[in-house]
């Protein structure tokens, strides 16, 4: 005996199970797509994969598609899918984790007086108070208008409204003649 070897019969050695390589691939989906939430269909390595996507998804996300990797060998589980989500920019809105900003334009006469306007969001026309008085640059904020939580169907962010006050353009003699005469009574 030399070595610690024992004569006799050598037994084969099985294969070991290999897991199948993991892959990654990116995708781009609109504000609106990641409010709602979206199905995509990838295209890699020759292969079509259907991912459905939960509404609130968030820019650079990395989704997790268990068994759609490479193929294993020897038995062993075929790879992951790893899908970093994009979220294009969008022309109103600004995200910041679950809450929206966007800047919202309101007339001079709305802003001193106060007044109801009509704000687009992610969910639909909203009707929205303006106090009296309202300062040019003031937010308001508009609970659950923003996007959902990722993974919870009841849970949402804020959309945040900074008011742009517009001043009236092409103004005639007599409404001149009267912010002359609001002028005059502030002195």
């Amino acid at each position: 005996m030399l070595f610690g070897q024992i004569g006799g019969r050598r037994r084969g050695r099985r294969s070991a199970a290999i897991k199948g390589e993991d892959l990654e691939a990116e995708t781009v989906f609109t504000m609106e797509e990641a409010y709602h939430g979206a199905t995509r269909l990838v295209y890699l390595h020759g292969q079509t994969i259907k991912v459905t996507v939960k509404p609130g998804v968030a820019d650079m996300q990395v989704l997790r598609v268990a068994g759609k990797g490479g193929a294993g060998s020897h038995g062993g589980a075929d790879g992951d899918l790893f899908l970093t989500i994009k979220i294009a920019p969008h022309p109103e809105f600004r995200r910041k984790g679950n809450d929206l900003y966007c800047d919202f334009p309101v007339g001079l006469y709305t802003a001193i007086l106060g007044g109801k306007a009509q704000v687009r969001s992610l969910k639909g026309l909203v009707n929205v108070d303006i106090p009296k008085e309202t300062a040019n640059g003031k937010e308001l904020r508009l609970l659950g208008l923003g996007m959902p939580v990722y993974g919870d169907k009841t849970a949402f962010g804020n959309l945040f409204l900074k008011l742009d006050v517009r001043m009236p353009e092409h103004l005639n003699e007599q409404e001149i003649a009267l912010f002359a005469k609001l002028a005059s009574l502030r002195k």
